[in-house]
């Protein structure tokens, strides 16, 4: 029934698209060059290509058209978008988050590990601090934000026995991002920063123990080969965003803009969301041999039958307690005064918490 929905939804998209505010024969003939995503993950697979490859042209008419190399093939880890998007080399770019907050701390600020626990929260978190964003990228990067959606929850899947939290002490677990290495430190473990496409061999070699990334991604990723145990505590959301620049992106037709940004909301974006909603049961239900598991190679989901690792009660007090007394304050620390205040009076009015750095 799951897939039916959302095949049913993304045609609904796709038909109400067509009468959107530009239509296709008023379109000005554009090629856009846009960095995908990993060619193993199913961002890469099921919402970006299939976009800008089929969506984009049949809803134009042809008229906008796009080449769309993975980073895998461009031999990217993620950190880069922002800089050949702002050199002018792409058109568009993908990133995540947590792998350009190094060059933008604030963008932590979305998806900081343990705080946001639920996706209706996270759409919140992403209406009211999206327009703060937008507008130091502009400043700072040069880029613009065209549209942005999560992943399913990121949780932690792991190459050796893990009964819960107190587990994770002296685990090396592979990390993408400021804040969950925050909050690894804070458990016991080691953080081990690497990009998504190096984890495989990594558990395969024992390099790392466990690896966090999003319930859906690691099945598609076919970690369910290297790993043995999956313990779904929610530690983010992987945000991911897709950017132009904003100088070449000014000197587009008004008309060819307008199409493209509405049509990336209300198709691929909006697929996105749904996959995310949906792919948060789906993941860890195919991935431990749960009969509720309803997606398979159409979404290129394989079944498998890791443990599932309860989390507890006490496991989620103890991460509230580490997300208050370790993860705002090293993030108030790393953003700044200004970057703080906005987060307290954007993020932090709609999750119900403050960051400030500590005493």
């Amino acid at each position: 029934m799951q897939k039916t929905r959302l095949g049913l939804a993304v045609s609904a998209l796709l038909a109400a698209a067509i009468t959107g505010p530009a239509q296709a024969q008023d379109l000005t003939q554009t090629h856009f060059k846009v960095i995908g995503g990993w060619s193993n993950d199913f961002i890469h697979q099921l919402v970006l290509e299939p976009f800008w490859k089929q969506d984009i042209v049949k809803l134009s008419n042809n008229r906008i058209t796009a080449d769309i190399p993975s980073m895998t093939e461009l031999g990217l880890k993620g950190p880069e978008t922002f800089r050949l998007i702002k050199l002018g080399i792409f058109d568009l770019g993908y990133t995540v988050t947590g792998y350009v907050a190094g060059e933008v701390p604030e963008l932590d600020g979305y998806d900081l590990a343990g705080v946001i626990q639920d996706i209706a929260t996270l759409r919140k978190v992403v209406d009211v601090y999206t327009p703060e964003m937008d507008k130091l990228l502009r400043q700072r990067v040069g880029v613009n934000m065209l549209v942005m959606w999560p992943s399913p929850a990121q949780v932690l899947w792991c190459a050796s026995p893990v009964g819960g939290l107190d587990d994770m002490k002296g685990k090396k677990v592979r990390v993408f991002a400021a804040t969950q290495a925050d909050f690894m430190t804070a458990i016991g473990a080691a953080p081990v920063t690497m990009a998504f496409s190096e984890v495989v061999p990594a558990l395969q070699r024992k390099v790392i123990d466990c690896s966090v990334t999003g319930t859906l991604a690691g099945n598609v990723a076919k970690w369910t080969e290297v790993t043995t145990h999956l313990y779904p505590l929610t530690l983010g959301w992987s945000l991911g965003l897709e950017v132009t620049n904003v100088k070449s992106w000014g000197r587009l037709d008004p008309k060819v803009q307008a199409f493209v940004s509405a049509r990336s909301n209300d198709v691929m974006a909006a697929r996105a969301w749904q996959i995310a909603d949906e792919g948060i049961n789906q993941g860890i239900w195919c991935s431990v041999g749960d009969s509720r598991c309803s997606w398979g190679a159409e979404k290129n989901v394989t079944p498998a039958k890791l443990t599932l690792v309860p989390v507890t009660a006490a496991d989620l007090a103890k991460q509230k307690k580490l997300v208050e007394q370790v993860a705002l304050p090293r993030f108030a620390e790393r953003c700044g005064k200004d970057c703080t205040e906005i987060w307290n009076r954007s993020v932090g009015k709609v999750v119900g918490m403050t960051a400030k750095p500590a005493k």
